[in-house]
């Protein structure tokens, strides 16, 4: 029988190295998590991937932003610019070599772009039928307010159909 205690004694799972101090961390690679370089790490620890975000985000946003566009432009307007400027962003990140999705960021720059011009005509067409047909909107209004009944309010939508047309 030994009269070493069990903490004095080697643990039976660790190689060679790591259980008297060989030089070697847990992991049974160098200490301070050096790693060699061809394998892609440095010694300040794992090199940073691609920043992708920026362009990813962009692509994302831009299509939300133009189908918003045709549904609610305002929001199409504002989601649209956003994705412009994360377009953009991920542009100049690809062109540093910082991000490896260059295209998705042109898409979404695109995309954006796109939106503000889609949501900026169909707020133009709209604003222009309101302006030109404020009088009929304005006897529309009054015939609907004075109607009691659902056959004077048909009444004041075909008078205001046929004053449009």
């Amino acid at each position: 029988m030994s009269d070493r205690s069990p903490q004095d004694q080697p643990d039976q799972n660790l190689s060679r190295d790591q259980g008297r101090g060989g030089g070697y961390g847990p992991s049974g690679g160098p200490p301070g998590g050096w790693q060699d370089p061809s394998s892609g790490q440095t010694p300040g620890g794992p090199q940073r991937g691609p920043r992708n975000g920026f362009g990813t985000a962009a692509l994302v946003v831009g299509i939300v932003a133009l189908v918003l566009a045709i549904l609610f432009f305002p929001l199409g307007i504002l989601l649209g610019i956003v994705a412009a400027v994360l377009g953009f962003l991920g542009r100049k990140r690809a062109a540093r070599r910082e991000a490896t999705n260059g295209g998705q960021a042109t898409a979404g720059l695109i995309l954006g772009i796109l939106a503000v011009v889609v949501g900026g005509l169909i707020a133009a067409f709209i604003g222009s039928f309101f302006a030109e047909n404020s009088d009929e909107i304005g006897n529309l209004s009054d015939c609907l307010g004075d109607a009691t009944t659902e056959a004077e309010q048909a009444a004041c939508q075909d008078e205001f159909e046929d004053e449009l047309g």
